[in-house]
Parts: structure tokens; C-alpha cells; sequence
């Protein structure tokens, strides 16, 4: 067990990894707005009696032990490794079994939780009736974490009524979280008049709801547009002696401001300050990013000012939309001298603030700005992500600078994806580098194993076919049958074929599609009839032409509804 006690040391020092890397990762976290996991218990237990003097230190050794290897395993499962939570409880387990004794409910119940939050029902199970088995009584924690388990990852509703139904007989009373985990994944499954029911038979239990226990219903009735609802609802919980929080007045402002219903959000507000509340940061997001994305952007920045007299810090989301407001409304000269001034305004400036700005510069052709906010950006810190360098990209190719571009991808200066590739393939057609359009395609896929999207495909297409490269064109559409079938592609390719009557190129390209296992529908016939009459094929010196192609698509004893074989083969 010398490994394990090593193990556990070593992981105390990781830092808990972050819940999300975006921005707006605090709004995000609390728009979610579920009730809390059911909570293990806290590492302090009320201690045993005191053993012998002869046995005190090797009982605290042991408790020492299984202390560390249980904070170990949950830093573990926070970081989703679950092999390694159940490796270490292992060997912890093999040494206690050499001890005489059996591994705490603590222990168990952090194995149970990492194995429940991956749903994995079936091992949850087994350590479930294995702690059981070594005479280890399970708390309401143990038995929350089995409710949360079939009630939000496998939604077998029927084996977390069970587990609530068999506390007792463990001598485990059900609490407020029991109920509230059970109310929350009915919540989701959309299961509503259910969950009210749970409600009831919490207070014929002598349980008495929480907001936790309120808000997941609200934020159902949310979901499903049922605003109306979700604000008698409020009513009730003030009537029930539960008076709503910021996080349940956050969620109905979510669903009034997604409907457009903004002098309802003032009236809530007002509600909020007048209850003693106050309105959080995530709320003023909420409001300020739905305003700005209906095009009220000066009224989204006037809320800016009320946060700061809230004394609410502007987090980088805040930021986000005061930077998105500004660039479409083309107001770069009050955004860029912001984005700079961030570290000096406290502002948490990110990747994806600078992002916007240098994207929105690139639609007006100031490539210089946009160099200058990356040499900003990378003397603050911060580091530029793909998309950075991609809108970088995009700005030089307007400008002409292939060669330069070609440089920085062909010496892997900056992580390249397939956008830089079709952004690089599309403007050299652009420039009439048509060589260097397809050597960058064989690159993509050769060389840097970059697979190509529809996009790419698209791309390549409508450049072989302005080049009169039909055959090229056919060649590079049944490559893209790879990935799925197009059915914009084939109808623009169909289009350019019908055009220059290239009626051998269109069989081949329907003998493919069989071949590979699409379905010919009557919405591919359908489209591609009206092109060749569009094209002329309907008049009578062009007929057979038209007589013709019907016979190669159809084939004798083909049908024009042909039945459904699943998606093609890849």
C-alpha cells in the first residue's frame, strides 16, 4: 500500500481542473441551474472511541491513509479519470482486507459518484452491494448518489423510486437533496406533472422543499415557453414560505429576454431590488447579451453603467458584449483603445473578446489593426487560439499575401485547421492560383492529414468546373461520398454538368452514388429534372438527351422511390 499512500500525496498538489474554458463560463454554469450534487459527506466523522495506547498510532496511520487516498480519488474524478479513482480504492480496499477492516462510506461513496456521473450503472451497482457485503452502512449520500444515477444519466425512474423506498430499511431517512435529485431528472425527462407529485410526497414525509427543489420545475416550465407558469410558480414558493433566490428569478429573465419580452425583464428587476435582492452579474449578461443580440445595443451598454453602480465585477462575457455591441456598430475607435486599457480597467480581457474585434476588422479590410491587437494580445499573455490566427489568415489572403500565408502554414508556425486550409484553398482560386489551390488540397490531405468538410469539397468543385476541369470535378465529388452525400453540392455540380451537357460525367456520378449505398430520392430526381429542362435538354432537337440520362439514372426495373437503405456505407 506504500504506492497508494505515494499516489495520494503526489495528487493533493494537482489544482482542480476547470469546469469549462470559455468565456462565458460563469453564465454558462449558472444557466444550467440545477440543483447541487447530492453532497458527500464532509472528511471530519464523529471519531470512535478511543482504542488501547498500544493501537492508537497504527489507527491513525490508517485514517491518515484513507483520508489522503479519498481526497486523491476525487481529485482524480474531477479530472473524469474513473479507472484510476477505482484502482486506487482497490488497492486501499486489498489493504484494509490485510488490516481486518473495510474501506469508510467515504470512500465508497466517492467511487459511487465518480462511476455514477458516467453513468455506469452496472459497476455503481456492484459497489453498492459490495459495500453492503463488508458490513459498511451506507448514509443518505450513498443512497442520493444511486437516485441521481437513475434519475438524470439512465432515466430508469422506476430503480431510483426503489432506492428511495428501501432508505428506510437501512435505517436511512430520505432528505430534502433525495427529493430535490429525483424532482430535478423528472424536470428534465420533461416529466413536470410528476415531479409536483414528488413535491407532494415530500410533505407527507414531513420533508420540506427548498428552492433547489422549486427551481428545476420553474426552469422546466421555461423550456417549454410556459413563462406564464413558471410566474405563478414564483407566486407559490413566496406563498409556501420559500421565497425565490437571484438563480430562480435568473432563469425566468433567461426565458423572457430568448422571447423578447424586455420591459417584463425591467419589471422582474424591479422585483428583484425590491425583495432585498440583488441582481447578479450573470443576470445583467443575460439581459445585456439578449439586447444586443435584437440589435439594441445602445441600450445593452447603458446596463454596464448599472452594474458598476451595483458594484458587480465586469467579467469577461460582460466584456464580450460591450466589445460585440461596439464593433457592429463600427465604433472601433472606442473598442480598441478598451481592449488595450482591459489590464488598466480590471477588465478580464480573453481570446475570444480580441477575437471579435480583429474578426470584425477583417470584414472592413484594417488588417494593420488586426496585427497590432496580436501583438497586444500576445505581450498581455494571453494566448491566440486557432481562430485567431485563421481571422489573421483570412486578412493577408484578402490582401493578396499567399506567399506569406503558404510560410506560416507549410513551417507550422501556428496550429493549422481544415478553416485555414479552405481559406487558403478558396483564395487562391480567388487570385487565379489554381495549381497552388490544388497542391494546398493534395497538402491538406496527404501531408498535414487534415480530413477535408464539405466545405473544402464545395470548394474544389466550383474551382475545377470555372476551369472547365469536369472530369476533375466528378473525381472530387465522389471523394467527398466519403464523408456523406452533399445534396447541395450534387445540385450544384449537376447544375454546372447540365450546363455544358457533360451527361457521361452525371451517370458516373449517380452510378457512385448507388454504388456507395445513398439513396437516390425523388427530391435528387426532382431537382435534377428541372435542371436539364432548365438548360434546354426539354427541347425536341435535345430530347434523347434528356430520354437518355432518365434510362442511366433509373436503369431498367429501377424505381423512381426507390426504399430506404440507411445511411451509405463509409
Amino acid at each position: 500500500m506504500g504506492s497508494s499512500a505515494s499516489t495520494a500525496a503526489a495528487l493533493l498538489a494537482l489544482p482542480s481542473p476547470s469546469s469549462s474554458s470559455s468565456d462565458d463560463s460563469d453564465d454558462a454554469d449558472e444557466a444550467r441551474i440545477l440543483p447541487p450534487s447530492p453532497a458527500l459527506e464532509p472528511e471530519a466523522a464523529s471519531p470512535p472511541p478511543p482504542p488501547p495506547p498500544q493501537q492508537q498510532q497504527p489507527a491513525r496511520r490508517w485514517l491518515d491513509l484513507e483520508r489522503d487516498c479519498n481526497m486523491a480519488m476525487k481529485a482524480l474524478a474531477r479530472a473524469g479519470d474513473v479507472a484510476q479513482v477505482a484502482d486506487l480504492f482497490a488497492e486501499l480496499a486489498h489493504s484494509a482486507s490485510a488490516a481486518g477492516a473495510a474501506p469508510g462510506v467515504l470512500c465508497y461513496n466517492t467511487l459511487l459518484n465518480a462511476l455514477a456521473e458516467h453513468g455506469r450503472a452496472a459497476e455503481a451497482r456492484g459497489v453498492f452491494d459490495g459495500m453492503l457485503a463488508a458490513g459498511v452502512a451506507p448514509t443518505a449520500s450513498s443512497f442520493n448518489i444511486l437516485v441521481k444515477l437513475y434519475a438524470w444519466r439512465t432515466a430508469e425512474f422506476h430503480l431510483a423510486y426503489d432506492e428511495i423506498h428501501g432508505m428506510r430499511g437501512h435505517g436511512v431517512v430520505p432528505d430534502v437533496g433525495t427529493y430535490s435529485t429525483l424532482v430535478t431528472g423528472l424536470c428534465r425527462a420533461g416529466r413536470l406533472d410528476e415531479a409536483w407529485g414528488v413535491l407532494d410526497w415530500m410533505l407527507q414525509e414531513g420533508c420540506r422543499p427548498m428552492v433547489h427543489t422549486y427551481t428545476p420545475i420553474l426552469q422546466g416550465y421555461c423550456r417549454n415557453g410556459h413563462i406564464e407558469e413558471a410566474r405563478k410558480l414564483i407566486d407559490f414558493m413566496e406563498g409556501a414560505g420559500c421565497p425565490p433566490n437571484s438563480v430562480t428569478y435568473n432563469i425566468l429573465i433567461k426565458a423572457l429576454c430568448d422571447d423578447g419580452r424586455f420591459d417584463e425583464v425591467e419589471q422582474v428587476l424591479d422585483e428583484i431590488k425590491t425583495k432585498g435582492l440583488k441582481p447578479s452579474s450573470v443576470t445583467y449578461n443575460t439581459y445585456m447579451d439578449a439586447l444586443s443580440k435584437k440589435g439594441m445595443g445602445e441600450k445593452a451598454l447603458r446596463l454596464v453603467e448599472d452594474m458598476q453602480c451595483e458594484g458587480l465585477k465586469l467579467t469577461a462575457f460582460t466584456l464580450s458584449i460591450v466589445i460585440n455591441c461596439c464593433c457592429w456598430n463600427s465604433k472601433f475607435s472606442e473598442v480598441i483603445p478598451l481592449l488595450e486599457r482591459s489590464t488598466e480597467l480590471d477588465w478580464c480581457a480573453a481570446v475570444v473578446a480580441y477575437n471579435t474585434v480583429m474578426s470584425r476588422l477583417c470584414d472592413t479590410g484594417r488588417w494593420l489593426a488586426i496585427l497590432e491587437l496580436l501583438a497586444d494580445m500576445i505581450k498581455k499573455g494571453i494566448i491566440p487560439n486557432t481562430r485567431t490566427f485563421n481571422i489573421l489568415i483570412n486578412s493577408l489572403c484578402t490582401r493578396g499575401k499567399l506567399s506569406i500565408v503558404k510560410n506560416l502554414v507549410f513551417n507550422h508556425r501556428f496550429p493549422a485547421n481544415v478553416v485555414t486550409y479552405n481559406t487558403l484553398i478558396h483564395w487562391s482560386y480567388y487570385h487565379g492560383k489554381a495549381s497552388d489551390a490544388e497542391n494546398m488540397f493534395e497538402y491538406m490531405t496527404k501531408v498535414a492529414n487534415i480530413a477535408p468538410d464539405e466545405v473544402t469539397y464545395t470548394i474544389m468543385v466550383d474551382g475545377f468546373c470555372r476551369q472547365g476541369e469536369f472530369d476533375k470535378a466528378t473525381d472530387c465529388f465522389k471523394g467527398s461520398l466519403k464523408n456523406r452525400l452533399s445534396k447541395d453540392l450534387l445540385t450544384a455540380l449537376l447544375n454546372r454538368l447540365g450546363r455544358k451537357e457533360r451527361i457521361w460525367n452525371i451517370l458516373d456520378i449517380f452510378e457512385e452514388i448507388e454504388r456507395r449505398g445513398f439513396v437516390r430520392d425523388h427530391m435528387i430526381f426532382e431537382g435534377t429534372i428541372r435542371s436539364f429542362c432548365r438548360f434546354g435538354f426539354r427541347q425536341y432537337t435535345k430530347m434523347f438527351n434528356l430520354e437518355f440520362l432518365l434510362d442511366g439514372m433509373l436503369g431498367p426495373g429501377k424505381e423512381l422511390y426507390p426504399t430506404h437503405k440507411g445511411r451509405g456505407k463509409r
